[in-house]
Parts: structure tokens; C-alpha cells; sequence
């Protein structure tokens, strides 16, 4: 337990700083999500790679069987995905999206002509397995980055790095207070019923105070949906924690029945009592692409 509170205490510290360098400019948020990108890349090409061994000593054979030339075009795809956006961006400001959606579709082009250029190795389950670690987590993370260059990016990366660690916490610390039902035994014991309906109410509060912190803190005055009802603001973002928080839940649960399907307890050891990258960010994939559709959508008119 206390390895595990240095270690989350380090990773918000970490966050925190990377907040600051956004006052120097926005883009240097990137350098985290790079980050994320390239750790969680790797972990997901091993969990894919993993062999679970058998009660009399052999190995299966791997969940997703990859090639050696699929995981190079994975790394690859993660390599290049966030300074494809930044150079987009820099050469054609608020473009930079477009850039990703052409890596992503020749990522996809080589995944299929290496199931002919590579067929003695590359299988069709391997290539599906390339693409999935290629979406999870980097196409994921590009909703932060979407979020990070948004009118009130500001705004939406609290939301985005707040409501999945209160909603984590609180699930944690109601479920183990009221226990109860389990909430999906089959893919994660440990969580309860009680705890994910404590989690999405903490997350929802989160939410609203963090909405209101900010325009107390700021000049922020919001312009989104229904901008001309004192209580529509208040609705909208109680509303952004709520889902925000259950797609936490189910990012969590989602990452477990990876774990489970390809026969490993953590994606990695890189943060001491957490696991790795991916088990620490989970929920906040989840949350952040939902935020940064609502911001867009809803909240930046």
C-alpha cells in the first residue's frame, strides 16, 4: 500500500508538472501524451505476445500471434502519431487531425499488404492484434491532444485527469466500506456494485466543482449549449462526470478482460503497486474521448 501512494503521489506530481509547462505553451503537453503513447504501446505488443505456460510446463501459444514486421509497424504507427499532429499543425493550424487520419489509414494499408508481403509469418489474427495495439491506447490518446488545443483545453484535461482518479478512488474506498454485490465477478472480482455507484457520484461532483473552481479561478465564461440558462452549464458538465465516470468504470473492466484474455495480472511494472502505464490510464482513455467529443460538440460553440 505504501509503494503504491508514492507511486500514484509521483504520477499526479508528474500530471501536475506537465500543467505548468502548458503556461509555457500548449504543445509541450504533448511530450506526455508521447509519452503514454509509446509505454502503452509497448505494453499493449507484449500482453498481445504473452504465453501462458501449462500445468506441465509448455507454452500456449500467444492471445494474438504478431509478427515481427506487425509489431514494427505498430511501433512505428506510435512513433509517429503526436509529431505527425504537431507538424500538421505547425504547417496548417487546426489541421492537425487530418494528419493522423492519413497515418491511420496507411497503418491500416501496411497491416494488410504485410499479410501478403510477410504471409509465411503474418496471420490475419495477428494483423487484428496489430491494430488493436495500435488503437489502444495511441488513437485514444489523440482525444487529449484534440482536448489540449480546444478554446478551454484547459478545463477539459482537469476534467479529463480529475474525474477518473476520483471516481477510481471512491469506488475503491465505498466499495470496500459497503461491500456488497459484485459488480462483474467473471472479470473483476474485486469490484463491487456499491463502489461503482459511489465512484459515479463522486465523479459527477468532481465535475461540477471543478466547472465551478474554474470560472472562479478564470475568466472562463461558457458559450456551449443552452449559454443563455443560468442552470444549463451546470447540467452539462454534472452530466460530462457522470458518463465521464461510468466510462472509467468501464475502461477499468475493459483493460481486465484484456489482462485476463491474454493470461498477465499487470500490463507492466513500470509504476511500482500500480502495474504499468496502461493500468494507471485505463479510465481516463475512456473518459478523455468522451470529454473531448462533449467539448466539441456541446460545450465550444
Amino acid at each position: 500500500m505504501k509503494k503504491r501512494l508514492i507511486t500514484g503521489i509521483l504520477y499526479i506530481g508528474v500530471i501536475v508538472g506537465f500543467f505548468f509547462l502548458r503556461n509555457i505553451h500548449p504543445w509541450l503537453f504533448g511530450i506526455l501524451i508521447y509519452a503514454f503513447s509509446l509505454i502503452g504501446t509497448y505494453e499493449m505488443v507484449h500482453a498481445c505476445s504473452f504465453r501462458k505456460q501449462n500445468e506441465d510446463g509448455t507454452l500456449q501459444a500467444p492471445a494474438f500471434p504478431l509478427a515481427f514486421s506487425q509489431k514494427v509497424a505498430v511501433y512505428i504507427y506510435a512513433a509517429l502519431f503526436t509529431p505527425v499532429y504537431y507538424l500538421v499543425e505547425y504547417l496548417a493550424p487546426e489541421e492537425g487531425f487530418r494528419g493522423l487520419l492519413n497515418l491511420s489509414f496507411l497503418f491500416a494499408l501496411a497491416l494488410l499488404c504485410l499479410l501478403v508481403f510477410d504471409h509465411k509469418r503474418c496471420s490475419l489474427q495477428g494483423a487484428g492484434g496489430a491494430m488493436l495495439c495500435g488503437f489502444y491506447p495511441t488513437v485514444l490518446l489523440s482525444t487529449m491532444m484534440l482536448a489540449n488545443d480546444l478554446p478551454a483545453g484547459t478545463l477539459a484535461l482537469l476534467i479529463i485527469f480529475v474525474i477518473s482518479p476520483v471516481a477510481d478512488t471512491f469506488a475503491f474506498v465505498v466499495g470496500s466500506i459497503f461491500k456488497g454485490k459484485k459488480l462483474c465477478p467473471n472479470i473483476s472480482p474485486n469490484k463491487t456494485i456499491s463502489g461503482a455507484v459511489g465512484g459515479v457520484v463522486f465523479g459527477t461532483g468532481a465535475s461540477v466543482l471543478l466547472y465551478w473552481l474554474y470560472t472562479l479561478c478564470s475568466d472562463y465564461v461558457y458559450t456551449g449549449w443552452g449559454s443563455q440558462y443560468a442552470w444549463a452549464p451546470w447540467l452539462i458538465f454534472a452530466a460530462i462526470g457522470l458518463i465521464a465516470a461510468i466510462l472509467t468504470e468501464f475502461g477499468d473492466l475493459t483493460e481486465s478482460i484484456i489482462k485476463r484474455k491474454v493470461g498477465i495480472k499487470d500490463m507492466g511494472k513500470l509504476l511500482p503497486g500500480h502495474g504499468g502505464i496502461l493500468d494507471r490510464i485505463d479510465g481516463t482513455l475512456f473518459a478523455s474521448t468522451f470529454v473531448y467529443i462533449v467539448f466539441e460538440l456541446f460545450v465550444i460553440l
